[in-house]
């Protein structure tokens, strides 16, 4: 008898719950779409396979220009990398990240200006300086898609990465 009433509370419980993911239809990944808009990065990281970060401090994340700016520390290898993505909330990531990735396409070569670094991070000039002059980022940067939580809202992001000048 026991035997039989726990079968049968499993059984309601488990209708129960998918009875009520009735207004939120799950997508080809099974992550529910929700009514979210929200579509955008709010962090970024990447990591060698010694699972540490290589950056030199924290990555440039513009959302209005939907550009990331990674600055690694200087002789970093960059072949050989898994990106982190902070999304907002209810938000994926096309292409999927499912194994190590090859950033040598996203490297931007430039030219340093006095200022451009402080204490060993990049001023906020040399963010702005990168970013307003497009027609030098890298033909075959990587580009990565934020999806929204309602799966209607879509961005392209652009990831640069600039090495660290020598100090």
């Amino acid at each position: 008898m026991k035997k039989y009433s726990i079968i049968v509370v499993t059984l309601l419980f488990s209708m129960l719950s998918i009875g009520s993911c009735d207004d939120f239809p799950v997508d080809e990944d099974g992550l529910l779409i929700t009514e979210r808009t929200d579509c955008y990065v709010g962090s970024f990281d990447l990591y060698d396979t010694d699972h540490q970060t290589i950056l030199a401090g924290n990555a440039y994340v513009d959302t209005l220009e939907q550009v990331i700016i990674a600055y690694v520390r200087f002789g970093a290898p960059i072949h050989n990398l898994w990106p982190r993505f902070s999304l907002c909330s209810d938000a994926k990531l096309d292409p999927k990240i499912t194994t190590w990735v090859d950033f040598t396409p996203s490297k931007l070569n430039i030219e340093f200006a006095d200022g451009d670094w402080a204490s060993g991070y990049a001023s906020a000039g040399l963010n702005e300086r990168i970013i307003s002059n497009r027609s030098s980022f890298p033909s075959g940067a990587l580009k990565y898609t934020v999806i929204s939580g309602n799966r209607k809202v879509r961005k392209e992001y652009t990831v640069l990465i600039v090495e660290r000048p020598r100090q």
